[in-house]
């Protein structure tokens, strides 16, 4: 059997600039079977969808495009990073080897390996760099730049970092080998269908071997090989990104700028939205997601696009096992029971699904009516109300106990907590809310630092090796509760290696039965990821939620 490789002739400006559609693979781009769930548009967009004919506008060169975010990133670390804020300050300063197509969604694309081989077993993927490409600060892209990124991200213990995101490789990742000058060879434990969806990620980026090494990290340096480079950052007001010239697709990018402002207030964040002094904005207030979505969309839907997904979002309640009474199982069980998802949905102007581990629309989601009918998810409430009360008295705390709600400060995440505190109070336990800014937050996270901890999560992918290696095997990279099952980590193994979809989503429907069973943390609900953008702002096609398609090397805004 040979090796199989993948590679794109080179693509015109004009085709690239018609968002790929012009590119005439020499071999077909390779689409993951589970990459996630397609967008669903609520409102035209005004970028061609991938079946549609390329449009006879010529793209513009030019312009400054404004965005806005309700807080600054924690850091410039994106190996270290989880909070969508990071992703969105850097997703243009930085490039993976491979990305996500911009318009066909699921499909995977060079980004800085021109093409890969994979071996006939499957176990073995050489990806070939391209040549001439430049750091922001003028050195030269290397084959161990791209061996220490992914050995950085992976085996992050032993650079003496925190990497969130090591699970969506570490699991199946043996090492990683420059093979010479311009490729490196990845070797893996086992055949894994969900390698280079993972790779294609937005946080599986390249950095600069000799920057980590002058300063000990990036959190305060951002020197990539992107479209765009970092210009300035105004703490708490905005950061600014500026065109690089010398980006390795010819042509590329359209803008002069990005310039993301930093708009805490939601009113505020809204009215700039809505008068155009910013022309994008992505995860903001329930009042913006939804019931000011749809003002837009009745009231100026020839200027403003909106659009909305099922996307990765999950309000989540963590517990740390470590310390009592949450290393109990029947508090946890207790907790999980007397908890009402319904009225958490209220928090979101009612919008919401009930879900596990896995997204409820996805591929490998639990059937909505399973779920229903599971104790502590099902209407109405009175049977587990009583049930969880048993249970506290049971583990001896028939007169509850005091806890502590770690918060991330924002609107939505303390409205969350204030939810998860009524909820508390209902089966006679006392919470107290832990408000703090998200990077003390993560760093209280990152040392496992709390008793209960409110998070609302995001996967790049709808995907078991992303969800479960990151939260739920023993030792996972934002399993922040410290859980540790072997039941579960004996069938995320055996799911992992596995080829044939229909015998795997059997496994990993049981693998989050466990994890309920367990009480694992629980999902309050998933909620729907909201996009609006003026309709000036031309080739942007939104991906599956805020962490993927975030390169805006292809955007334009027509005058």
């Amino acid at each position: 059997m040979p090796t199989r490789r993948f590679f794109f002739a080179p693509c015109s400006l004009v085709a690239f600039a018609f968002l790929l559609s012009g590119c005439a693979p020499v071999s077909a781009p390779v689409a993951s079977p589970a990459l996630g769930i397609p967008p669903v548009p609520a409102a035209a967009a005004p970028a061609p969808s991938p079946a549609s004919k390329p449009s006879v506008e010529q793209p513009r060169y030019g312009g400054i495009l404004t965005r806005a975010n309700p807080e600054d990133p924690p850091n410039l670390d994106m190996h270290q990073a989880s909070s969508v804020s990071v992703q969105l300050a850097l997703a243009n300063v930085y490039n993976g080897l491979i990305r996500l197509d911009p318009v066909e969604l699921e499909k995977v694309i060079p980004d800085l390996a021109e093409r890969w081989d994979v071996s006939p077993d499957g176990k073995s993927y050489t990806f070939h760099l391209r040549k001439g490409v430049s750091w922001h600060d003028g050195k030269p892209f290397t084959a161990e730049d791209a061996r220490f990124s992914l050995e950085r991200v992976a085996f992050w213990k032993e650079h003496k970092i925190v990497s969130p995101r090591s699970g969506q490789l570490v699991s199946a990742l043996q090492k990683v080998d420059v093979a010479d000058a311009s490729s490196i060879r990845i070797t893996l434990k086992y055949p894994n269908a969900s390698f280079l969806g993972n790779m294609a990620a937005g946080w599986v980026v390249m950095v600069p071997r000799h920057v980590v090494e002058a300063k000990g990290d990036l959190k305060k340096d951002a020197v990539g090989t992107g479209p765009f480079k970092w210009k300035q950052w105004n703490l708490g007001v905005s950061h600014e990104l500026t065109k690089n010239s010398d980006y390795f697709l010819k042509g590329l990018p359209y803008l002069d700028g990005i310039r993301v402002y930093v708009i805490k207030d939601d009113s505020t964040r809204f009215a700039a939205f809505r008068t155009g002094q910013v022309k994008m904005t992505g995860i903001a207030s329930k009042a913006l997601n939804h019931g000011q979505a749809e003002m837009l969309r009745k009231e100026m839907s020839d200027k403003i696009a909106v659009i909305s997904h099922p996307a990765a979002v999950r309000y989540m309640l963590l517990m740390q096992s470590k310390r009592k009474p949450w290393d109990d199982i029947r508090v946890r069980q207790a907790l999980d029971l007397g908890f009402d998802r319904k009225a958490a949905i209220t928090i979101n102007y009612n919008v919401g699904m009930i879900g596990a581990a896995m997204h409820p629309k996805g591929v490998w989601g639990i059937p909505e009516e399973e779920m229903a009918r599971r104790p502590g998810y099902r209407q109405p409430k009175e049977e587990d109300v009583a049930r969880a009360k048993s249970l506290l008295t049971e583990a001896g705390y028939a007169s509850g106990f005091k806890t502590q709600v770690l918060v991330r400060k924002g609107v939505e995440s303390e409205q969350q907590g204030v939810v998860i505190k009524d909820q508390l109070a209902r089966i006679g336990i006392e919470a107290t809310l832990d408000v703090r800014d998200s990077a003390d937050n993560q760093d209280r996270v990152n040392r496992r630092d709390f008793d209960l901890h409110s998070r609302i999560f995001t996967d790049p992918l709808d995907d078991p090796d992303t969800t479960f290696s990151a939260y739920y095997v023993t030792g996972g990279s934002m399993n922040y509760g410290e859980f540790s099952d072997k039941t579960i980590d004996e069938l995320f193994a055996k799911q992992a290696a596995m080829l044939d979809q229909k015998a795997r989503k059997e496994v990993v429907l049981d693998i989050q039965r466990r994890i309920l069973d367990q009480v694992m943390y629980f999902v309050l609900f998933w909620d729907t990821y909201n996009l609006g953008f003026w309709k000036e702002v031309r080739g942007y096609m939104p991906g599956f939620g805020p962490y993927s398609h975030n390169n805006l090397d292809h955007v334009w805004l027509a005058k």
